[in-house]
């Protein structure tokens, strides 16, 4: 029975994993298993600029997400009359703020607001013990500490003077991607999700292989975090998906499972591609995000627009 569970937690970390405001809102965030308070302080600290000579400022940042401090990078482009779109990105398992730097980079250099984040699972210690099921639940928790760090994320930026509330976007890659898939139906305020080399697989393969008197509580727990049951509440028009026919990461079922649970319409586009998928797949989504989000202005002058 142990084997069995320690390979249902194994199946669920290598599928999630990858390689690598308003009285609606206040509403929407007091509700369900990714609820929070979202009165309670975000403790904000910018420990100051870490580049320079460069046209986009990226700026060290943290903020609190329930119990955690979530270190960040935040990128801003030159100051502007104007409000500008923001969008939040997410690295995948292994990774940490630095692994999607450059692309949210790229974005800024389009006049938006970015935002990377370290996600809590990155920098929690590994379990040292303890039963399957308790392993199980603890990842479970990871997963929702990853959107609490998300959404407060988003607080943050709704509460810069430079954003605009109706423009906030979100690009997750991999595990990022997974979580990104349950934000894209638990989020109201996001008008844009990438979701990159993300896939997840039904609950029923996972409580198929364990015993009939365990099933009941691993469907409990799962579904509480179940990428498939969320991302069907999303908007189609919010959504594009990008996968690599070649991934050697994320199984090619369990990226088809995330793209045909995704609402009727949404825009899922398939690359000659890895896991990392490549340069076409960056360009698409910077265009996609850039009609999304309404980005039209001239680019910033002397900065990466793109690979």
């Amino acid at each position: 029975m142990r084997s069995v569970l320690c390979g249902l937690a194994a199946c669920l970390l290598l599928v999630s994993a990858g390689c690598g405001g308003s009285t609606e809102h206040s509403k929407e965030a007091t509700r369900g298993p990714f609820a929070y308070d979202s009165s309670q302080p975000l403790r904000y600290a910018d420990r100051g600029r870490v580049n320079n000579h460069y046209p986009i400022a990226i700026r060290d940042v943290s903020y609190m997400a329930g119990r955690d401090r979530i270190a960040a990078y935040l990128m801003l482009p030159p100051s502007s009359d104007e409000r500008l779109p923001a969008v939040l990105y997410l690295h995948g398992s292994g990774g940490d703020r630095r692994q999607l730097v450059v692309p949210a980079t790229w974005l800024a250099a389009r006049h938006a607001v970015a935002l990377v984040i370290t996600a809590p699972s990155a920098t929690t210690a590994a379990s040292t013990g303890g039963s399957p099921v308790v392993e199980l639940r603890r990842q479970v928790r990871l997963e929702e500490r990853d959107v609490l760090a998300v959404r407060r994320g988003i607080d943050l930026l709704l509460r810069r003077p430079e954003v605009d509330p109706s423009r906030i976007g979100f690009v997750g890659w991999s595990a990022g991607a997974r979580t990104g898939a349950i934000l894209a139906g638990v989020e109201p305020r996001l008008r844009a999700v990438v979701l990159m080399s993300g896939g997840a697989s039904p609950i029923s393969s996972y409580t198929a292989r364990a015993p009939a008197s365990l099933r009941p509580v691993i469907d409990r727990y799962l579904r509480t975090v179940d990428p498939l049951r969320y991302i069907r509440r999303a908007t189609p028009s919010t959504l594009l998906l990008q996968d690599g026919r070649r991934d050697e990461v994320v199984p090619r079922p369990a990226l088809d499972a995330l793209a045909r649970a995704a609402p009727t319409g949404t825009t899922v586009r398939w690359y000659d591609a890895g896991h990392a998928l490549n340069a076409k797949a960056y360009r698409d989504q910077l265009i996609w995000l850039a009609q999304r989000l309404r980005l039209h202005r001239p680019p910033v002058k002397g900065a990466l627009t793109g690979p």
